[in-house]
């Protein structure tokens, strides 16, 4: 028999073996303080070029912005603080260039437009939201220095903007560029006061909860916001602290539509139970929004008993309790004695709306129309009277088309004729094609 070698009969000791040919981890570059690639964008940014052709038809207005038309609290701007650079928000990968399908052919029409020379200021005050938005983003891509208060004015403008021509999807991508709004990057180095208005943080709630795809980031957000305004208001007087106040009850109805927008409409109602006033003193606005959301939700028990605590406030609360339960003709009757009262564009629409259920198709018509002729061009009115329009006839698309451009020579009418730039109600607002149900 071999004996067994010395070697293979001695236990191996254990031993560490170094690590060769490995390459080191290299830091990963980044653009900024706050800088996000968003890989599910839903679109490609434009280039610079493509967002300068876009804004050809408004440029920069030769007067500068008033900071006091969107945002009253950004009248003060504070000193500007150091080491904070904002510029990454001037980035024209941010900000999406505006498709005009779903714009009517009417207001596609440049005589319909308003004029390139018109001011930012004039834009916002006439309705042309679309054509502020392009002009908001332009002034900020194409500024090569602007001060932070500024920037942060244009970035609300802008996402403000977006959102009432119910671009609500781009505003959601395009706000992402600011990231956590509570951040200590936005709050003042030496003092720690905030320094994105509050208006902007307010809106950046609800975009970031949209785009990030997570209603509840919203509702937190509002919560995050409550905290502040509580902190605040133990440090202010008089006034300011009046103010404050006001934000938060503000915020309050905030997360109740959050909270619908969530479907969750039982929770909305819960939640507005819960500021109701402890101190028994009646609450006329709360009780008209429970009583609205009661009606919404078919609790008609529930409606009634807040209808009927609003005593002297809102009368238009008693006919719409008619017309839940299905009392049209007497819902006439109580809209038709509101109208001698009150000369509401409001009254006359539900008037209209009633007459509906009820077969008198052409009052209906004729009530609606009306209201056009008037110069009223909100998007409850136009959709009803395109509805009829399909009702009554079969040529109806024609009828639309002629409605839409009604409007939008109206527009064009109230911002160029009003030199204060004040239009009327409803005034220049661009349209899309479901406003008219085209």
């Amino acid at each position: 028999m071999e004996s067994q070698d010395d070697e293979s009969s001695t236990p191996k000791r254990h031993s560490r073996h170094g690590s060769y040919n490995r390459r080191p981890i290299t830091r990963r570059l980044t653009k900024g303080p706050l800088d996000l690639d968003d890989p599910q964008a839903v679109e490609s940014p434009p280039t610079p070029g493509a967002l300068a052709a876009e804004a050809a038809q408004v440029p920069i207005p030769p007067s500068p912005f008033n900071l006091n038309l969107l945002s009253p609290t950004t009248a003060a701007v504070p000193p500007e603080p150091p080491s904070r650079d904002f510029s990454y928000l001037q980035q024209p990968g941010i900000y999406h260039a505006l498709t005009q399908q779903d714009v009517p052919l009417a207001f596609r029409n440049p005589s319909n437009r308003a004029p390139p020379s018109t001011p930012l200021s004039t834009l916002l005050s006439s309705f042309n939201f679309r054509s502020a938005a392009i002009a908001a983003a332009y002034q900020l891509c194409t500024s090569s220095t602007l001060p932070y208060a500024e920037i942060f004015f244009l970035l609300y403008t802008r996402l403000a903007c977006l959102t009432l021509i119910n671009a609500t999807p781009l505003a959601a991508e395009e706000s992402k560029a600011l990231e956590d709004i509570n951040s200590p990057f936005y709050r003042d180095a030496h003092t720690g006061a905030q320094l994105l208005p509050w208006e902007l943080r307010v809106l950046a709630v609800r975009l970031q909860g949209i785009g990030y795809g997570d209603s509840k980031r919203g509702v937190s957000g509002y919560y995050d916001l409550a905290r502040d305004a509580r902190e605040q208001i133990t440090k202010t007087v008089g006034d300011e602290r009046r103010m404050w106040k006001e934000r938060l009850e503000d915020l309050g109805v905030r997360v109740g539509n959050a909270l619908m927008e969530m479907g969750d409409f039982s929770g909305a109602a819960r939640h507005f139970e819960s500021l109701r006033r402890r101190d028994g003193r009646d609450d006329m606005l709360l009780d008209s929004r429970l009583a609205l959301l009661y009606l919404r939700l078919g609790d008609v028990v529930g409606a009634r008993r807040y209808i009927e605590g609003v005593k002297d406030g809102n009368a238009m609360l008693r006919p719409l309790l008619s017309m839940a339960e299905g009392r049209y003709e007497e819902a006439i009757a109580e809209w038709r004695d509101l109208g001698k009262s009150s000369d509401s564009e409001l009254v006359t629409q539900n008037l209209a709306v009633c007459l509906v259920y009820t077969g008198r198709l052409e009052e209906t018509t004729s009530l609606l129309t009306s209201l056009v002729d008037a110069g009223h061009s909100f998007r409850a009115l136009t959709f009803n009277l395109a509805t009829v329009y399909e009702l009554c006839s079969e040529k109806s698309q024609g009828k639309k088309m002629a409605l839409a451009e009604q409007v939008a020579a109206g527009m064009m009418r109230r911002t160029t004729g009003d030199e204060d730039g004040t239009g009327g109600y409803g005034g220049g607002q661009e349209k899309v094609n479901a406003d008219f149900k085209l």
